[in-house]
């Protein structure tokens, strides 16, 4: 009653046949003020409470809405909040149309921001929108550009553009591809061993493969009883390889190098839009300016064109230092470890790694190669002029079945 409800003044020799006739309202607060009558009734029952006062002639004197409800909405601040949450709402609606985040999945080689700016160089970022972008072309294009990366999927959620890859063959491939295709090497290698689920062997264990050799082929002969040659049919290859590859390794350590004596630092905060920097970050005037954005999102993988970025201030003093060859072999060791570790997440099975450390000039040099097994595979389209080729014979092959 006190949130929302309704105050209607009568005369007051009506009250009785008021009461009588709605008996069953919940009238409150009666109050007889001379020849009048006040009362409530909740705004659910006001309907009804008017109804039977028509029917009973009973002329309403004043009837006064009140309650929290009344008060909020009569507010000037109310109205303007209505009208802000309007503007969200449709701000919302208009940013779901956008992309306002790209996240890189399945990384271990190619960090994210090379992966980023390769996507970026394709018109495809923050603020692009949703029907600029086909998945399908740019999973392709990724394919294409880095030999390493064998699967990829390219999916929106929401305002969230995710790219998930792997760096070595799976299966995966031939649940997402729909177009024919062979298998071919995506890198220089000695086969080890191949196991072919769909498609034909096109090299056997102990072969020395160039890069894009055919390794399982995508076009598979189709045979009648008595073992004659129908027609070709093409298929998705399917299958597992594992090659023997030699990789040259080089790092280069310089015995001189600055080191950064750093004092007390401080950070401040800035709202953004689609990620419009503020302050021009890295080192300026002895000053390390590090950046780091939080964006702002709703629920789920809707992220909004808002976001706050924290700079953080480091200044510092610049000394003159040199490794020493404990120190500089240490520091080399450390990067073949971290190169070995990744390699591994791949896939790839160390054989052998032989690597020296030497003095040249002014830097530090560790050289050498690394064996390995690893999987091999990449998808590689068949050409539509085959594809015609091979469907032009299935139909002469079809003709002489039916004239027959």
């Amino acid at each position: 009653m006190k949130f929302h409800f309704y105050e209607i003044i009568i005369d007051r020799k009506y009250i009785y046949r008021v009461l009588n006739a709605a008996h069953k309202i919940n009238i409150r607060n009666i109050i007889n003020e001379d020849d009048r009558t006040r009362f409530c009734v909740d705004y659910t029952d006001i309907e009804e409470t008017l109804n039977i006062l028509k029917e009973n002639n009973i002329h309403i004197l004043k009837l006064n809405e009140k309650g929290l409800y009344t008060k909020l909405v009569n507010k000037f601040i109310f109205k303007v909040a209505m009208v802000f949450a309007f503007v969200f709402i449709s701000g919302l609606i208009l940013c779901s149309r956008y992309i306002w985040e790209i996240s890189i999945e399945g990384n271990y080689t190619y960090t994210t921001n090379k992966l980023k700016n390769y996507i970026y160089s394709q018109d495809i970022k923050e603020g692009v929108s949703k029907k600029k972008i086909n998945c399908e072309e740019l999973e392709k294009k990724i394919r294409k550009k880095y030999n390493d990366i064998s699967w990829v999927c390219a999916e929106i959620k929401g305002t969230n553009l995710i790219v998930h890859i792997k760096e070595n063959y799976i299966t995966e491939i031939s649940k997402k591809e729909t177009k024919p295709y062979h298998i071919a090497a995506n890198k220089d290698a000695e086969i080890v061993s191949i196991l072919v689920r769909t498609g034909v062997p096109g090299v056997k264990v102990g072969d020395k493969v160039k890069e894009g050799t055919i390794l399982i082929n995508g076009l598979v002969d189709v045979f009648d009883e008595s073992e004659q040659k129908l027609f070709t049919k093409p298929c998705n290859s399917d299958g597992e390889i594992i090659g023997k590859t030699k990789y040259e390794y080089k790092d280069e350590l310089k015995i001189n190098y600055k080191k950064r004596d750093y004092k007390k630092g401080y950070s401040y905060y800035l709202p953004s839009i689609s990620g419009y920097k503020w302050v021009k970050t890295g080192n300026t005037k002895n000053k390390n300016i590090a950046y780091k954005e939080i964006k702002l999102k709703g629920f789920g993988n809707y992220y909004l064109p808002i976001c706050i970025q924290k700079y953080t201030v480091m200044p510092y003093n610049s000394l003159k230092c040199k490794y020493t060859k404990k120190e500089a072999t240490k520091i080399l060791e450390k990067r073949l470890y971290n190169k070995l570790l990744i390699m591994e997440q791949k896939g790839y099975k160390i054989l052998e790694k032989n690597v020296k450390i030497v003095k040249q000039w002014d830097s530090y040099i560790c050289t050498g190669d690394i064996v390995c097994l690893e999987p091999l595979g990449k998808v590689s389209y068949i050409l539509d002029e085959d594809i015609q080729k091979i469907n032009m014979e299935k139909e002469s092959v079809n003709d002489e079945t039916k004239g027959q």
